[in-house]
């Protein structure tokens, strides 16, 4: 229903969870220049499935493999879902941009030392370290990767490493819905910006030596949402009886 009470109790808990975290310094300029406003509640826009305005992208030899094995449930390729093989419809994470494209809502939320995004789809949280920080000298990879950000002039950038990456035919791991995959190489970079009052820009830049022969980037678009989180429990959704959603069901 549209944004009239205070957010769920279930997305105040999750920033308290985060606040009380131990923090790193803010660095002094950090401090002096003014952060854009990027704050809010916010969707992709459109019903765009991919990341390809600009054509495909120059996958390697190991990346047309593995695209060659995706089973996607949108776009040209699509099948059904008890025949896919996407994230999504096994309750794993989807990494990132991927999870941007479920058209679910998402909370942005800025604060000194870092910036927190509160995902309904899975009801799971991200942090993106602002504190001047490195990553980390041993890379221990994980379902959404380390994010560490700055502030340049009007825009967020954001860099993301260590995301685990594609794996198996059956635990497939994708930059998108369309099934492109990435490895464990993954860098990501993400330059988010307020083009007006109620439209975020963010441009993405896929770096991955592994699964494509140069870099290459695209845009999405991020429109305010006049909706608060929800309650988004995909093992209940993997328990209806409705076959068309069970992966696997006979």
């Amino acid at each position: 229903m549209p944004s009239a009470c205070p957010r769920s109790l279930i997305a105040l808990a999750a920033i308290m969870a985060l606040v009380s975290l131990p923090t790193g310094h803010v660095d002094a300029q950090s401090r002096e220049r003014p952060a854009p406003d990027l704050a809010g509640i916010w969707q992709v826009a459109g019903d765009s499935d991919g990341l390809m305005e600009a054509g495909n992208p120059p996958m390697t030899a190991w990346g047309r493999e593995r695209f060659a094995l995706s089973k996607p449930i949108a776009g040209p390729r699509s099948v059904s879902a008890t025949q896919a093989n996407a994230a999504e419809l096994t309750c794993l994470p989807m990494g990132f941009p991927a999870t941007y494209l479920r058209p679910r809502p998402f909370d942005l939320i800025q604060l000194p030392d870092r910036i927190v995004m509160l995902f309904e789809v899975g009801n799971f949280w991200r942090v993106i370290h602002m504190d001047g920080r490195d990553f980390p000298d041993v890379p221990l990879h994980t379902w959404n990767g380390y994010s560490i950000g700055r502030y340049e002039a009007d825009a967020l950038v954001i860099e993301t490493r260590h995301m685990l990456g594609w794996q198996s035919e059956d635990v497939q791991r994708w930059v998108d819905r369309l099934g492109y995959p990435f490895s464990d190489e993954l860098v990501l970079t993400e330059r988010l910006r307020r083009i007006d009052e109620n439209t975020l820009e963010n441009v993405v830049t896929i770096d991955d030596p592994i699964a494509y022969e140069r870099p290459w980037s695209s845009v999405m678009t991020f429109e305010r949402s006049e909706y608060e989180l929800s309650e988004f429990i995909c093992q209940e959704l993997m328990l209806s009886e409705l076959p068309e959603v069970r992966p696997g069901q006979e």
